[in-house]
């Protein structure tokens, strides 16, 4: 669970701490702002049709590491998310999902389901704070500017804007992530330790 917390907020960690977003134009904010909505968009199409009960979030965490052993080797490329709905033709994953005696695509679904549901909740609860006031940012940068350098300003207001700019795009892609219906949130307050410890 944490590896796949990370991997969605990589985004917003890439554009705003990397020295690589000072040069970040509008189009590469775009561009990657676009891909992660889609990927949202696809995650929640692809779980539309199930909900899991406490069987299911035992199941997935007691295969979960097993889980992610079969795609450990896989290069999916920096930045590029991962398909689900092509993991159900993968002949390892269903030689696996078969060895453990259980349904290939229900496991994957609902197990997804659950990954989702917890991401829109941890975004959620951190949205706060990821939001800060621009312009006041941007005046307070000002007033450093003689100290840094007119292109060092630059570059600094460069990368701020572009921080700005996702976290409003995770504010506004994330919602695309389902919402948990009451008897999972509260299947997720009870196994909240063991899912957010999972490796």
């Amino acid at each position: 669970m944490k590896k796949t917390t990370m991997l969605l907020f990589s985004f917003l960690i890439f554009l705003c701490i990397s020295p690589a977003a000072a040069q970040a134009s509008g189009d590469d904010i775009a561009g990657s702002g676009f891909q992660f909505e889609q990927w949202a968009k696809n995650l929640a199409e692809f779980v539309r049709d199930v909900r899991f009960n406490e069987k299911d979030i035992q199941s997935f965490i007691s295969l979960s590491h097993d889980f992610d052993q079969i795609g450990k080797n896989e290069d999916y490329g920096e930045g590029e998310y991962v398909d689900f709905s092509s993991i159900l033709k993968d002949k390892s994953y269903l030689a696996w999902a078969q060895s453990k005696g259980i349904n290939s695509e229900a496991w994957l679904k609902k197990t997804m389901r659950i990954v989702a549901v917890m991401l829109r909740n941890e975004m959620e609860a951190n949205a706060p704070a990821m939001t800060f006031d621009m312009q006041a940012q941007l005046a307070e940068l000002e007033k450093m500017k003689a100290q840094f350098g007119e292109e060092t300003y630059q570059q600094m207001k460069q990368a701020l804007t572009a921080s700005g700019a996702a976290m409003a795009e995770l504010d506004r892609s994330y919602k695309h992530l389902p919402m948990p219906t009451d008897a999972e949130k509260e299947l997720l307050e009870k196994y909240k330790s063991q899912l957010m410890n999972l490796e």
